[in-house]
């Protein structure tokens, strides 16, 4: 489902760039790209410097533990596919600015307007996956309270049972007895 919503969104993107973005206007929205996707390119380099959560491990539920795991290994990789497509994105950028608008100008209306429209695609491709994956570490989040919560849940269960077990063991040691019942008489 995301991968085609990320799909339309760039063929949408693509398609208004080729039909109402000439070349030699993009030029000007080059700088202000290239900041967007650096930005884009260190918040995934910070979050792919966060590694695994420090949980207490052998405490989670197995099956959910190898769930959260398997989820934060599959998130980098998706990490490491924006740090590529981005970086693919800031070369065409960069690339374009060294050859200049008047080299580029010189090039047939069609090949302006299909550099455009993959500058259009590269450009809310990196977007697209970004948000993509900002929905997927909040996911990761959800199942990750989920643990704790559940550990501390079954840690809280333990200190009550600890404590019921406790008091019966020093009533038991008080030496109480079962006194036999009294016929009471009413006055």
């Amino acid at each position: 489902m995301a991968r085609a919503l990320t799909l339309i969104v760039m063929l949408a993107v693509a398609t208004l760039f080729w039909a109402a973005v000439p070349l030699d206007r993009l030029f000007d929205a080059f700088q202000p790209m290239v900041v967007a996707l650096s930005v884009i390119v260190a918040a995934v380099f910070v979050r792919l410097n966060r590694g695994m959560p420090t949980l207490e491990w052998k405490s989670l539920e197995r099956e959910k533990r190898t769930i959260l795991t398997a989820k934060i290994v599959e998130l980098s990789r998706e990490y490491v596919a924006i740090v590529a497509i981005t970086g693919i994105a800031l070369i065409a950028l960069v690339t374009l600015v060294v050859v200049g608008k008047e080299t580029v100008a010189a090039l047939s209306a069609n090949i302006q307007k299909l550099i455009s429209c993959g500058i259009g695609a590269l450009f809310s491709l990196c977007l697209a996956r970004m948000s993509y994956v900002v929905w997927r570490d909040c996911d990761i989040m959800e199942l990750q309270k989920y643990l704790i919560d559940n550990v501390a849940e079954r840690d809280d269960r333990e200190l009550e049972t600890k404590s019921a077990d406790d008091k019966v063991a020093v009533m038991k040691a008080a030496g109480l007895m079962k006194q036999p019942r009294s016929d009471v008489t009413e006055l």
